[in-house]
């Protein structure tokens, strides 16, 4: 290790000279700041990625065009993105503090150098398959089963199940607890008026909670709630993160549904067979609908022959619980739809959480809001 400590030290020295001596002519051509910046930690991730993978990790090959691309793609993935990301904002901050940029970015190649090598060590140039993002996300795998995080997931939803219960309340939307600026009128204009609701912080876990409404003109709730019965277990007609779907069982106003769910976390795409529970409340102008994971399995070479469920402990963490509150209101000629989406995955170690967190929170916020923008188009 302190060999290939040295080495990836003497690469990086090379690779800083190359992105200062880019930087500097860029800036000698008056280019702002942040794009000379970027552009430079471009050409310096090239010549770094070429030395790593000839000299550095020279005793991890890869095997195949398609493994070198896959791991170029990783290089800029994880450490592009701390590069890229550490050295624009600490330079151009201390740039516009009156450092000199070159100075500035020696300062900013330094804070980032030592998240580069551990990337490349764990993630880049791995010895095994695990995927960049599950290292990154998950040092130890752990399953949530019987863990901190699950008893704080089962307190948690407890609570927002006993706010759901109570459909007479005056707040009956989670939008109106949380004062969205006229969520109603952006809604029946069109607009997918969406919130965030802070969740308890979680010893191994983070819970995802947002809450998006609709508003789908000429129907009444009524017709809704027949929809969205009758198309039970036809999800994957519809919706686009749903591959496969089937009805599991029926009763009365309570459903069971199987669905493979494609969830994309940018540099890497997980797939889930997933079961629900889903069941209807019809009160007059207003009903409620209650969706609860029942099981939730990750799969290994999804799509393919190779096609398996991972054992527990053996998953990425992206998806461990997966609820989901509806509220259907009618309003004039048209239903006001409100879904709160509520979600426990593993939580992101301090040192790439300012990174990798707003990753994981937007694969929540966008698959909610894809929900909501594909139900209205269903029913109308």
């Amino acid at each position: 290790m302190s060999l290939r400590w040295f080495r990836f030290n003497a690469v990086g020295a090379g690779g800083m000279a190359v992105q200062l001596a880019v930087l500097a002519a860029l800036t000698a051509l008056d280019l702002p700041v942040p794009l000379a910046t970027a552009l430079a930690v471009e050409a310096a991730l090239i010549h770094n990625f070429v030395c790593h993978q000839r000299w550095t990790w020279r005793d991890r090959p890869a095997r195949g065009a398609g493994e070198i691309l896959g791991r170029l793609a990783r290089f800029h993935a994880v450490n592009g993105l701390v590069s890229l990301v550490g050295n624009v904002a600490i330079t151009a901050a201390l740039a516009g503090a009156g450092v000199h940029p070159v100075l500035a970015n020696v300062v900013a190649i330094a804070a980032c150098s030592l998240v580069n090598f551990a990337a490349g060590e764990r993630i880049v140039f791995r010895r095994t398959g695990m995927a960049a993002v599950a290292v990154l996300l998950a040092p130890a795998l752990l399953t949530a089963q019987g863990t901190p995080a699950l008893q704080a997931w089962d307190a948690y939803v407890a609570k927002v199940e006993l706010r759901h219960a109570d459909a007479a309340a005056e707040r009956f939307f989670a939008l109106d607890t949380r004062n969205a600026e006229a969520w109603r009128k952006r809604a029946t204009a069109g607009d997918v008026p969406m919130a965030e609701i802070d969740g308890p912080g979680v010893d191994g876990g983070k819970i995802h909670h947002w809450a998006g409404a609709v508003y789908v003109p000429d129907t009444t709730v009524e017709a809704v709630v027949d929809r969205l019965l009758a198309t039970a277990g036809r999800e994957s007609e519809f919706y686009e993160e749903v591959t496969a779907s089937r009805l599991l069982g029926r009763e009365g106003n309570r459903v069971r549904v199987f669905m493979k769910l494609q969830r994309d976390a940018g540099i890497l795409t997980a797939n889930y067979n997933t079961e629900h529970a889903v069941e209807y409340r019809r009160l007059g102008t207003r009903a409620t609908s209650r969706s609860v994971s029942t099981r939730i399995a990750e799969l290994a070479d999804a799509g393919t022959p190779r096609e398996r469920e991972k054992a527990p402990g053996d998953d990425h963490g992206f998806l461990w619980r997966l609820n989901a509150y509806w509220r259907f209101e009618q309003a004039g000629s048209g239903v006001l739809i409100e879904c709160e989406s509520v979600s426990l995955s593993r939580s992101v170690p301090l040192v790439v959480r300012p990174l990798v967190g707003p990753i994981a929170n937007r694969i929540a916020r966008e698959s909610l809001r894809g929900t909501l923008v594909t139900l209205r188009k269903v029913l109308r």
